[in-house]
């Protein structure tokens, strides 16, 4: 029985991890049409995109830091025939700019993105967003920074 505990388990997380993308990639989409972001790159960290290194222009790269299960729901305020789980998942967006270009226009960058997030999340399902200071990377002889966000959404279903 434990096999198809793992296999219902992979199932349910590869939905989930699933579910986490589409939402990131309504996101991303929001914030790309942005007149401010028209020139900024963005690409998914491990996908079939390369960071481009070093830098040539704005870049950005999207990544889902982590996920976890924050509270199960059987019946109960939401409705006695609804069941499901609802999820919190971190996401980083990190920016970078040439370090021959001293990192020129990557704070109003940020902001526009900080900016955006309000508007690109027509769902609503972030619940707080940060920018770190900025910092240099030597593998890709850029400067950048990281800008965070958590989201919160629930799987549910009627029974």
């Amino acid at each position: 029985m434990s096999g198809l505990f793992c296999v219902r388990t992979e199932k349910k997380r590869g939905m989930i991890l699933n579910r986490i993308e589409k939402q990131v990639d309504r996101i991303i989409a929001g914030l790309k049409i942005n007149e401010a972001l028209k020139n900024v790159r963005f690409i998914r960290e491990y996908g079939s995109d390369e960071a481009p290194s070093p830098v040539n222009g704005m870049t950005a790269v999207v990544s889902v830091r982590d996920m976890s299960t924050e509270k199960s729901y059987i019946g109960g305020y939401l409705s006695p025939s609804i069941k499901g789980e609802s999820y919190s998942a971190g996401v980083e967006i990190r920016v970078y700019a040439p370090a021959t270009e001293n990192g020129s226009g990557l704070s109003e960058v940020v902001s526009e993105i900080l900016l955006g997030l309000k508007t690109a999340d027509a769902e609503k399902t972030i619940t707080h967003s940060e920018a770190a200071s900025i910092e240099f990377d030597p593998d890709m002889n850029a400067i950048y920074r990281t800008v965070s966000f958590n989201m919160e959404f629930c799987l549910c279903e009627e029974v």
